[in-house]
Order: C-alpha cells, then sequence, then structure tokens
C-alpha cells in the first residue's frame, strides 16, 4: 500500500456498514486501507429481538458477526469503543488532511484516516443498555418468572418497540405457562405509537385489550427503586421486570468530539451523509441528524447503505457526491408475538396472521 493511500475507518457494524463492506467484499476500493472499529464483533439485529423475546429464534439466529465479512473486504478489524473522532473541518483530500478517531483497549494507539460513522448503538446512560445485552438477559427473566410462577413486567415507552416488547413478552409468558403474568405498556405521550396515525393507535389499543396488556398513556415516570415505578402523581407500580424501550440515544463520541449535533445529541448530516462542516466525516443510520428529521428505524440506514458505499468511493476518488432522498412512508410491521402482526402504512392498520407471513 503506497504510503499517501487514503484510509477509510468505518466506525460499528450496523446496518449501513455492513453494506458497505459488503460493496467492498464485491469491488474493492483502490488506493484505500479500509479498518472496521467496532466494540463488539457480533451485532444484534434488533428488527428479530421482539420475534426472538416472543419465543420464535434462537439467540444465534439474531447475531451477525461482522468479522468474517470484513476479512472478505479486506478490511482489518479492530475491537475497541470509539472515544473522539475529527474535531478539524478539513475539506481538503490531502494527506494533511487526514484526522484521528480515538479507541479505548489496551495498548490502543490512534489512527489516522478519512472515516465514517455508523449509527449509534444503544449507550450506557442511566436505565438503557445495549441490545445484545438485553438480549442475553431476557432468558434469565423469563426463567425467573417460570420457577416463581408470576410475572409483573412494566414496559416504559410505547414506540413501535416498546409495542412489541409488550406483545412479545405476553405470548412468551403464556407459551412457557406462567399463569399469573400481568404486562403494563407506559408512556409520556398521549396515546400509544404517538408517531403514527391515530388509527393505528386504536387497532393496538383493541389488539393489546385481547390479550389482557394494560395501556397506561400520560404517565410520567419520577423515579425507579427497587421493585418499584413511581409515577409524577405519586402512584407506585411493583414490577418483577422492567424493560426502558424509549427509542435510540445519541454517542457520547459525537459531544467529545465537537461535532454538530441537534437537541438530542445526533451528529448533522448534509444530503451527502457527510457531516456538517467535516467533508470526510460520514454518518448514516439511528446516529444522524437528517434535515428534514427522519424517525430512527432501520429502514433509513438499510436504503442509505448503498448511497453510502458510492459517497465513499466518489470522495476517495475525487469523485461527485449524490444525495440521499428519504421515502415519504415505510411500511411498518409490528410483531404481536403470538403469530399474527399489525401492518401500517399510509395511516392504514391491518392485523392478522397475513401481516406475520
Amino acid at each position: 500500500m503506497a504510503a499517501d493511500a487514503h484510509e477509510l475507518i468505518l466506525v460499528g457494524g450496523g446496518h449501513a456498514h455492513v453494506q458497505v463492506l459488503r460493496g467492498l467484499a464485491m469491488r474493492p476500493l483502490a488506493g484505500a486501507r479500509v479498518t472496521l472499529v467496532v466494540d463488539d464483533p457480533v451485532a444484534v439485529y434488533s428488527g428479530m429481538v421482539p420475534g426472538f423475546v416472543a419465543g420464535h429464534y434462537r439467540r444465534d439466529e439474531l447475531e451477525i458477526d461482522v468479522r468474517p465479512l470484513a476479512r472478505r473486504a479486506g478490511a482489518a478489524v479492530v475491537v475497541a469503543r470509539a472515544t473522539a473522532s475529527p474535531r478539524a473541518n478539513g475539506a481538503s483530500t490531502s494527506r494533511a488532511a487526514r484526522r484521528s478517531i480515538t479507541t479505548r483497549r489496551p495498548s490502543t494507539s490512534a489512527r489516522r484516516s478519512r472515516a465514517s460513522i455508523s449509527r449509534a448503538r444503544a449507550t450506557s446512560r442511566s436505565r438503557r443498555v445495549p441490545i445484545g445485552r438485553f438480549v442475553a438477559a431476557i432468558d434469565a427473566a423469563i426463567a425467573r418468572a417460570v420457577q416463581q410462577g408470576r410475572a409483573r413486567v412494566v414496559v416504559c415507552g410505547a414506540g413501535a418497540g416498546g409495542v412489541e416488547l409488550a406483545f412479545a413478552l405476553r405470548a412468551r409468558l403464556t407459551r412457557e405457562g406462567v399463569r399469573n403474568a400481568a404486562i403494563a405498556l407506559l408512556d409520556a405521550a398521549p396515546r400509544v405509537l404517538s408517531n403514527l396515525h391515530a388509527r393505528v393507535a386504536t387497532r393496538v389499543d383493541r389488539e393489546a385489550r385481547a390479550r389482557g396488556i394494560e395501556l397506561r398513556t400520560s404517565a410520567r415516570v419520577a423515579a425507579v427503586e427497587e421493585g418499584v415505578l413511581v409515577l409524577e402523581d405519586d402512584e407506585r407500580i411493583p414490577f418483577d421486570a422492567l424493560i426502558w424501550a424509549t427509542g435510540a440515544a445519541s454517542q457520547p463520541l459525537f459531544a467529545a468530539s465537537a461535532l454538530p449535533t441537534d437537541a438530542g445529541g445526533f451528529v448533522r448530516v448534509r444530503p451527502t451523509l457527510q457531516v456538517e462542516g467535516h467533508d470526510a466525516l460520514f454518518a448514516a443510520g439511528d446516529c444522524a441528524r437528517f434535515e428534514p428529521d427522519l424517525a430512527k428505524a432501520g429502514v433509513y440506514a438499510v436504503r442509505q447503505g448503498p448511497l453510502l458505499d458510492r459517497n465513499l468511493r466518489a470522495r476517495v476518488a475525487g469523485g461527485v457526491l449524490r444525495a440521499y432522498r428519504p421515502q415519504r412512508d415505510f411500511l411498518v410491521l409490528l410483531n404481536l408475538g403470538d403469530g399474527a402482526a399489525l401492518g401500517t402504512k399510509w395511516g392504514r392498520a391491518v392485523a392478522g396472521r397475513a401481516c406475520s407471513r
């Protein structure tokens, strides 16, 4: 590799970067050295987690080891958490404009790089755990419920993820023979799925009542004590298991790097997926704040992947970058856990086994 070769660093192994690696495996990027930085080389496909909770999939069926894919792409793999990324503005493509990514692991030095920042994974903020840890813990929680013969489960957050998890847990506990099981789904908003059409929320309410799932809206949490959830009106809700499904969280990486972010800490990008003010940095998926704002949904990361691959190649070659144009709506399928699903698009909602198929 020539001394002045470009260096491409992919931070994270999410939906977009899997497609970039696939593209590199099929069509190597001449004149570039590629490095994949991941804190965990085994990624969990989030779309299958509710099905896993419901007992439809084994854990290994959810997991994607990005290392073999990286090897096929000719990429080196660094297993470490990225803690800082480039600060300088740099629109130049010269060697002097290359930046550094700082990682945290024993004896790891900074690499000089041109970088693509991946979709964010769940952070270790209070009450938040990475999805891989959640998957590892759920079977233990189900086993305790079976042993005790009861389960009082509270799911906080009635977006798509929270709704699916509540229904999946109801189905799993029923299948495991836990007769004394209470599932409550709470949200601070006036209705569930507040980002979707009202008729979708009405259908979810109907399906929840049919399965004995309690929906609590306009319920704001004030504190969490040992085995008790405390609401702002001082109501106390006891639980055996508490699940937070309150949406995507930003990465501390961005604040540590002084990159432009929105109020939620998500890094701001231009239509080309380049970070604002940083031509050599790209961001895709949940970690990115696109304008207009997009829902934190995997479909966008999947659709951004091929464009990210193309634009990274254009950046290295000095070509013209293309703009990402998100679709106006997309099909949402909510797993109801018992073989049925709810499908919605353009404000319409249909539920049944046909949707699941």
